[in-house]
């Protein structure tokens, strides 16, 4: 395929690649890496689809691609939900319930920065999706589940620490 055609597939098609990965995944930066991989995949192959197969090639290669990135999402979110549950049980677990949350909160409004404060608060006090914490908080799903897990992992390490000392 020459640097011409590239460009006049990408041209005629990029607009309505990135229209069907936005509806499917709500998001506009993975919509962009999404058509941008299927870019950059139809650059490597050797194979290229037939010119009167192009749309239906790339637009196929979009939905997929956005069907493993859901995928992938679904399963992050409930291996976090699972691990989140887990240590702050397993590391907590010896106060009671009122003392464990007063130092809970306490070591978040000291120690997180404002915007991780804000994205815990809202995904485990308020119980939003991450979805939801995204729009609220104006950011991406990415961002809320790097705060998160960077909060949880603080979080586990304070209260690992704090079980030492006793």
């Amino acid at each position: 395929m020459t640097k011409e055609e590239f460009e006049s597939i990408y041209r005629q098609h990029y607009a309505k690649m990135y229209r069907l990965a936005r509806m499917m995944l709500y998001d506009a930066d993975e919509s962009k890496d999404v058509v941008s991989d299927i870019f950059a995949r139809l650059l490597r192959e050797k194979n290229q689809p037939q010119q009167n197969q192009t749309e239906g090639y790339l637009m196929t290669a979009v939905r997929n691609r956005c069907r493993d990135v859901l995928s992938h999402k679904s399963i992050r979110e409930r291996v976090e939900r699972l691990f989140l549950q887990e240590s702050m049980q397993g590391h907590i677990i010896a106060m009671n319930d009122d003392d464990r949350l007063e130092r809970l909160m306490q070591f978040i409004e000291a120690e997180l920065p404002p915007l991780s404060q804000q994205i815990f608060r809202l995904r485990f006090l308020s119980e939003m999706s991450y979805e939801e914490v995204a729009q609220a908080a104006g950011v991406s799903k990415v961002t809320v589940y790097n705060h998160l897990s960077q909060s949880v992992q603080r979080i586990k390490e304070y209260f690992q620490q704090q079980t030492a000392k006793r």
